[in-house]
């Protein structure tokens, strides 16, 4: 039975039960008073971090303060914003998102702790049996830490993907980047409901919906999160405010979960939702930035969310105000304070709950872009660019100022002098003009001077402006996807400028690993640990966070494998040490190819490998048995042979005829073509004495017996070309022969 202030619940009596919760009812009221005022301070510390981050929003959207946008207005000139903070920042943002999650892979690994006298007994060669029983069972021990390790990553991958994690934490790269500060809170447990279709005997299907608590992550807005402001890091805060803005219909759902002081809970659904407010709603400025209509606070109520130590007093008095029961060694006795988790609203305690973890871990975790050494917010890309963000703005007005007013001249006009014809000072074309003194001239009437052209000095400090966003974001050109200066033409070089270009944001990887991967996981390694019911994922193991794995250029990465695999290949002693499975499945990340898809499981091997077997067990046992049938078909399969031996015979046969007759054949024919020349070199020296003769004779010119001597030698070119196509013909009619013979063709045509 439990005792309040000394008296149990049966010895008191109304009158004194009711002035006693009447009294406890003052001690919660002076507790929420006290976390509002501690609340309230941590507003006030943190209004100079939200007035920069509305500069940050400004300066992103490309949008001028009011005070400043009101000046330049005032000197009517160029108000044009050069956004080139919006591709910086996101260019960082999609940049880290690319190596954090390049395939929506892990990025984190479970492995048993490793135990030095264990590794060192598995590796042994035993010598005896009681050697062999020892190692034996230490290599079954080593086997069974890493099956749970595994089994326990599986399931925090689960929760994770079932929480859609990868979602959740694109969103908080994108408030670091904007802002510089990103909160992910997890694990936080809510009901997941679940459909499932059971089969039943006679065949129809049914329906169940099965309930279950389970650890999940959200995305906390930078607005809404308020830790202790003198803290310089997120493990040094002594306690955490988390704002919630919940209408009448969410508070009165509140009401229905256990420990909630529904008292309390129905005295701030009677108040004024604004008595409730505590702390700006930055939405309408935000809407304002953005070019949305503002709506208004609206009837929201403000729902804090401590966490941190309070009194043991304090929660003993929530506990018994909510009618929740607790164990009394849940509470120390040798310290006064316990880390807990209270919601309240103004000056009323909602709900008091101790911190369910044993580690007492909070379950927040916070990440910057650029770390500020004094405090838990940093600094984003639009802040650590916003003196080259206005240098840029300035020079480019001045450009545009400049192009207005030298583009045309400034005049100076007499009017004593002269007056235009149709009474308007205005410069028009064909414009007429009178002079009033018609013995004065033109020139002392008008005057004009030229406003000289600074674009090339001006367009200078742009350039500059530009480079200096580069070095001070450390967000080179090529990092944003765009061919900078040093470029090359080769793959490899490419890839080297590339990973070059990620040295700097290798730094903010480094950082996500440290404060989001590393202490997320292994809060829901604790929480698995502590309530998850399954044995099989329990163990003592380390954490391991990846996301420095994806920092190469994906290409480079791609050779690095293959390489490795080649050499693997190469050196027995490297491939019996390889896991091929998993070396399989990193060239098949790397090439961004469904793994899962295109690879069979072990089971699917495994049917494979029986199905060879027994395929090789019938060709064993059909060649071991006996009987006629066997002796029929061995005696056909030596007939077979036998005819088979005696067709390859005749063919060789055939063969050695046709290359004989091919040889004849070749030899004919080398014979008639050198009786072709010998004739063609007979007609050719008849010719010479025809034509001498000819010449002795008639007398004839040169000219004359040139072409004579050319007709002559045409016919003879004709006669050899003749005769050398008879050859040819032959040959071919050879050569078709044999192969239709060699083809089993009995005749040629």
């Amino acid at each position: 039975m439990q005792e309040i202030d000394g008296y149990s619940d049966e010895a008191m009596n109304p009158q004194d039960a009711e002035e006693h919760e009447l009294e406890v009812a003052e001690r919660l009221h002076i507790f929420a008073s006290r976390l509002n005022r501690l609340a309230s301070e941590q507003v006030g510390k943190k209004n100079q971090v939200e007035q920069r981050w509305l500069d940050d929003i400004r300066q992103y959207h490309g949008e001028y303060a009011s005070d400043e946008a009101a000046k330049l207005a005032r000197a009517k000139g160029s108000e044009i914003f050069v956004n080139i903070t919006r591709n910086k920042t996101n260019a960082a943002e999609a940049r880290l998102q690319d190596m954090l999650f390049p395939t929506d892979d892990r990025n984190f690994g479970i492995y048993a702790t490793p135990v030095p006298e264990l590794d060192y007994i598995s590796k042994q060669m035993p010598e005896t049996e009681e050697d062999a029983n020892t190692v034996e069972m230490a290599r079954r021990i080593t086997s069974e830490a890493t099956d749970s390790a595994m089994a326990m990553q599986d399931a925090i991958d689960d929760q994770l993907l079932e929480s859609r994690y990868h979602i959740k934490a694109r969103d908080i790269i994108h408030d670091a980047c904007q802002l510089g500060t990103a909160v992910l809170k997890g694990p936080v447990i809510i009901g997941r409901t679940k459909k499932r279709w059971d089969v039943m005997p006679d065949g129809m299907s049914v329906m169940q919906i099965v309930e279950a608590l389970e650890p999940t992550v959200e995305r906390i807005d930078p607005w809404d999160f308020y830790p202790d402001m003198s803290a310089k890091t997120i493990s040094e805060a002594e306690f955490i405010f988390e704002r919630r803005r919940l209408s009448k219909k969410q508070l009165r759902d509140m009401a229905q979960l256990p420990g909630v002081l529904v008292s309390q809970l129905r005295e701030i659904v009677k108040q004024d939702a604004k008595i409730s407010h505590i702390a700006k709603d930055f939405t309408d400025d935000i809407r304002n930035i953005t070019g949305i209509n503002t709506v208004g606070e609206g009837n929201k109520y403000e729902v804090w969310e401590y966490h941190g130590p309070i009194s043991k007093s304090e929660l003993v008095d929530a506990m018994k105000m909510s009618d929740s029961d607790y164990e009394d060694e849940e509470i120390d006795e040798l310290d006064d304070e316990v880390e807990a988790t209270v919601f309240f609203s103004g000056d009323r305690v909602i709900k008091v709950a101790l911190n369910p973890m044993d580690s007492d871990e909070r379950p927040f975790s916070v990440f910057n872009w650029e770390k500020d050494e004094s405090s838990i917010f940093g600094f984003g890309v639009p802040c650590l660019m916003r003196s080259a963000q206005k240098v840029i703005n300035a020079s480019w007005r001045m450009m545009m100022d400049n192009a207005g007013l030298s583009v045309a001249d400034q005049l100076v006009i007499n009017k004593e002098l002269l007056y235009p014809a149709d009474g308007s000072w205005n410069m028009t074309p064909k414009k007429i003009w009178y002079l009033r003194d018609k013995t004065r001239s033109v020139q002392e009437a008008f005057a004009s001077f030229a406003t000289p052209s600074h674009q090339v000095e001006l367009a200078n400090i742009f350039s500059m402006a530009r480079q200096l966003a580069d070095e001070e974001t450390n967000l080179p050109l090529i990092a944003q996807g765009e061919m900078g200066q040093h470029t090359t033409k080769t793959s490899s070089g490419m890839a080297m400028l590339m990973n070059s270009s990620n040295i700097v944001l290798r730094k903010a990887v480094k950082n996500w690993d440290d404060d989001i991967t590393r202490p997320l996981i292994t809060r829901f390694y604790d929480w698995n640990m502590q309530f998850n019911d399954r044995s099989d994922v329990k163990g003592d193991f380390s954490i391991e966070a990846r996301g420095s794995g994806a920092l190469l250029v994906r290409e480079k990465q791609q050779e690095n494998l293959m390489i490795y695999s080649n050499l693997s290949m190469s050196v027995p002693e490297f491939a019996k040490r390889r896991d091929w499975a998993e070396l399989d499945r990193e060239i098949a990340k790397s090439l961004e190819l469904p793994y899962d898809q295109i690879t069979l499981d072990d089971q699917e091997i495994a049917e494979m490998e029986e199905e060879q077997q027994a395929m090789q067990q019938q060709m064993m046992q059909m060649q071991a048995g006996g009987g006629a049938d066997q002796l029929k078909a061995e005696l056909a399969q030596v007939e077979i042979q036998l005819k088979t031996q005696k067709l390859q015979l005749d063919a060789q046969k055939a063969q050695a005829g046709i290359e004989q007759d091919q040889a004849e054949m070749m030899m004919k024919g080398q014979i008639e073509q050198a009786k072709l020349e010998l004739e063609a070199r007979k007609l050719e020296l008849e010719e010479r004495i025809q034509l001498a003769q000819l010449k002795n004779k008639y007398q004839m010119s040169s000219d004359q017996l040139q072409t004579k001597m050319a007709i002559d030698a045409e016919k003879i070119r004709t006669d050899r070309d003749k005769a050398a196509a008879t050859t040819n013909v032959r040959l071919t009619d050879a050569q078709l022969r044999s192969r239709n013979i060699s083809n089993g063709f009995d005749t040629f045509g």
